[in-house]
């Protein structure tokens, strides 16, 4: 009798192990998050139509091709360089300028270009991309390199409405002497 009571034990614990395993197994709420972090209120995005996009006012600029350039661009785009206001036809104008002058113009091609999508508190979305580039500007045979940053945002129809750049100007203007 006492050997079918170890063979029922053995069996009891084997289907109790099997029955640990199945449970422990299954997926369950795996993904479900406990709580949400009230302070996190967007994802950051390593590729999308709007950084394509601003990719491709790269080579616009390279090539000063400011018909192609304006259409990524809302009529009414603000742009802040270096904290200057200006609209999209200034910053047309000034693209022209450095045409006009003998500039070229190259985006070195380690670029760092990402994007964001925000769910504000205020019940708002913004969908923004981030460039950190380095330029270089040569006229005639000199050259100079320029790192920029910029940061673009987008409406709902895939333009940019607003633009802020930060750079330093000062080799630039090294140049136009």
């Amino acid at each position: 009798m006492t050997q079918i009571k170890i063979l029922k034990m053995k069996n009891v614990i084997l289907i109790a192990v099997l029955a640990i395993t199945v449970y422990s197994c299954t997926s369950g709420n795996q993904n479900a998050v406990a709580t949400a972090d009230p302070h996190q209120f967007g994802v950051n995005i390593d590729s999308s139509a709007n950084i394509d996009a601003i990719k491709a006012t790269f080579t616009d600029l390279e090539t000063f091709d400011t018909i192609s350039y304006v259409k990524k661009y809302a009529d009414t785009a603000v742009f802040y360089d270096n904290l200057r206001k200006t609209n999209l036809t200034e910053n047309v104008a000034m693209l022209r300028q450095f045409q006009a002058s003998g500039f070229k113009l190259q985006v070195q091609p380690k670029r760092y270009v990402w994007g964001s999508h925000f769910n504000f508190k205020d019940g708002t979305e913004g969908d923004y991309v981030y460039s950190y580039i380095i330029v270089n500007f040569t006229k005639g045979d000199k050259t100079v390199e320029v790192v920029n940053f910029q940061g673009d945002k987008f409406n709902k129809d895939g333009k940019v409405i607003e633009e802020f750049i930060v750079y330093d100007q000062t080799p630039i203007m090294g140049l136009m002497k």
